[in-house]
């Protein structure tokens, strides 16, 4: 069975070695959680049988400490190494301890804040069973000295990140001279496991506990519901460290109070009884978790294995690559006009068809003949009429007319051309994302030279449509098919008026449904002018130009290094995914002989 756990040992090394975190696949492990001074460490220690934690005030134990116990009956003597020296074994285990503290001020700094980052020590031992924990910060709820105001979050956000691990197992250390209702390790135990399946208390110093009968319930495990059951344990206190007292020697007297003062459950109490019930736990425990890891290890391979496809490798020719990525952009964004191999579901094409249909037409459908139109065209009609009554209307009438409408069409006109615009440069934003994340400077100078190629555009479909609306305004077409075919039906609707209608009023009315025709005429024209305006210039004229304007401005041997600078966080994420594949693909193989 000890194969098992050393398979989960060597996973978790492969992870640590490459600076990655094995959290991704949830590893099975005991992870020793508790506030602060409790005694976890002391708990450990006697685990282990040796002196080899710091000890002090406030937090000692900073960092996440796992701890590989593995057994080598070939030993005469135990020994131990740390996994970021791992060539460097320790028989002195205060050397190690020593160890401990400088490299925890190298990462946390001399203060007492914490770090995430875990130290792995490795103890061979040919008298102990093979077993692996993680001793965790304990938790401490005010701040003494120069600990961060924060200490109580920084300290349960970490211990909460190991305890929520489904397939961790919950070593929850709380001292027998407190209420275990109060326990803040019971506490955190009950949030991430409510039904206590995957926990096991651990009360110390029980030789200062009172000996109630609700003590006696507690150490019973009648009083919580802790599946993995409760044990007592007592461990040197502070004056028997100072005299010296072996771990040995403190086993052997927690036998004995245990017989003497305990005896109906001696045998499930004490550090050995501990050690043992934590390693079949253990065992068993990453036995029924394989299947479910080597699932888990095999996803996240395949899971990194895509993120380094989609941040592809490091650049190695970049004249050749910048003109690819020149190439893909252009391509990528006469793809979102057309909508051709476009993974969106609505594409930069969908949306100028939505300015065509609906903000061109429906704008345009709402120009009307201004609501004094008839006192205009009476106006107008005396004004050429000089001070006689007209006995017919001169041309001159409806041509003047027939021009001031068709400037109600500029506002509505101009409109679509900007919207039209602003979907072109959020295409052009989009494709520059999509396309050129990884590299800024090329990204920004691209997206600098196309919306200068579309302002230049944008300027020559401003003057076409302010040419167009000029020759509508200066020629009056009223030759014009539909309005020759449509004139006399108009006419001759107005010839059904009483005869008494004044001849005056008969013109203003037929001047007026006339203007009311040609004002269709020009409706359905630019209906038809606009979106033409704005595929030749805005689409069509860019997209000729673009390529050519990008390689003519950025193919240059002094430009590309600085083009060609990836963003230092795409590098950051190709290392980080590579240390991962590498670890998991280890992992694969680990788990595969075990299978």
């Amino acid at each position: 069975m000890d194969k098992f756990l050393k398979v989960v040992n060597e996973i978790q090394d492969s992870f640590s070695t490459v600076g990655a975190s094995p959290d991704i696949i949830k590893l099975p492990q005991i992870v020793v959680v508790g506030s602060q001074s409790t005694g976890k460490s002391s708990v450990l220690e006697s685990i282990v049988r040796k002196d080899f934690l710091p000890r002090g005030c406030g937090i000692v134990t900073r960092r996440p400490l796992i701890i590989q116990i593995t057994q080598d009956l070939s030993l005469s003597q135990p020994m131990g190494s740390l996994l970021h020296d791992p060539d460097t074994w320790y028989y002195d285990f205060e050397e190690i301890s020593r160890e401990i503290i400088k490299n925890t001020d190298k990462v946390c700094g001399s203060n007492k804040g914490i770090s995430h980052e875990p130290i792995t020590i490795k103890v061979v031992s040919p008298d102990l069973p093979t077993l692996t924990l993680v001793d965790l910060p304990g938790v401490t709820k005010n701040p003494v000295g120069d600990q961060p105001d924060d200490i109580e979050k920084q300290t349960v956000d970490l211990v909460m990140k190991y305890a929520e691990n489904p397939h961790s197992i919950i070593l929850a250390v709380s001292p027998g001279n407190v209420d275990i209702a109060n326990s803040e390790a019971i506490k955190i135990a009950r949030q991430v496991d409510p039904t206590g399946e995957r926990t096991i208390a651990v009360i110390t110093k029980v030789d200062l506990m009172e000996k109630t009968e609700e003590n006696m319930n507690v150490l019973q495990g009648k009083t919580l519901p802790i599946k993995l059951g409760i044990v007592g344990v007592i461990n040197r206190n502070q004056k028997q460290i100072d005299e010296d007292l072996s771990i040995e020697d403190s086993l052997e007297k927690e036998s004995d109070y245990f017989r003497t003062n305990f005896s109906y459950v001696a045998d499930q109490m004490g550090t050995v009884h501990l050690t043992n019930r934590l390693c079949n736990i253990l065992m068993n425990h990453v036995k029924n978790c394989l299947p479910e890891l080597v699932m888990r290890v095999a996803e996240q391979r395949r899971v990194q294995e895509e993120v380094l496809q989609q941040l592809g490798p490091p650049v190695e020719d970049k004249m050749g690559m910048l003109a690819d990525y020149i190439r893909i952009f252009c391509q990528t964004f006469d793809d979102e006009i057309s909508g051709r191999s476009c993974p969106r579901d609505e594409t930069g094409g969908m949306a100028l068809r939505e300015v065509f249909e609906k903000l061109v037409c429906e704008e345009l459908e709402k120009i009307k003949l201004p609501d004094n139109i008839e006192k205009d065209i009476e106006i107008e009609i005396r004004k050429t009429s000089g001070p006689k009554p007209a006995l017919f209307t001169p041309n001159i009438v409806f041509s003047n007319l027939a021009s001031k409408i068709i400037s109600i069409f500029q506002f509505p006109v101009k409109i679509s051309i900007k919207v039209s615009s602003e979907i072109v440069t959020d295409i052009i934003t989009t494709t520059g994302r999509d396309v050129l994340s990884s590299y800024p400077n090329l990204k920004r100078e691209v997206h600098q030279i196309a919306m200068n190629i579309l302002q230049e555009k944008l300027k020559k479909a401003e003057g076409f449509i302010k040419d167009y609306m000029t020759l509508e305004v200066t020629y009056i077409n009223t030759n014009h098919k539909l309005f020759t075919l449509n004139r006399p039906k108009v006419e001759a609707d107005n010839k059904t008026e009483k005869d008494n209608t004044p001849f005056e009023q008969k013109n203003v009315k037929i001047i007026k449904n006339l203007l009311d025709l040609y004002l269709g005429i020009i409706r359905n024209q630019m209906t038809d002018v606009i979106p033409k305006c704005v595929m030749c210039f805005l689409v069509n004229e860019f997209n000729e130009v673009l390529h050519k304007n990008l390689i003519k401005q950025l193919y240059h041997a002094d430009k590309i290094e600085a083009l060609i600078m990836e963003d230092p966080t795409i590098e950051e994420k190709r290392q980080r995914a590579m240390r991962m594949l590498s670890a998991l693909q280890k992992a694969e193989v680990m788990t595969s002989v075990l299978e």
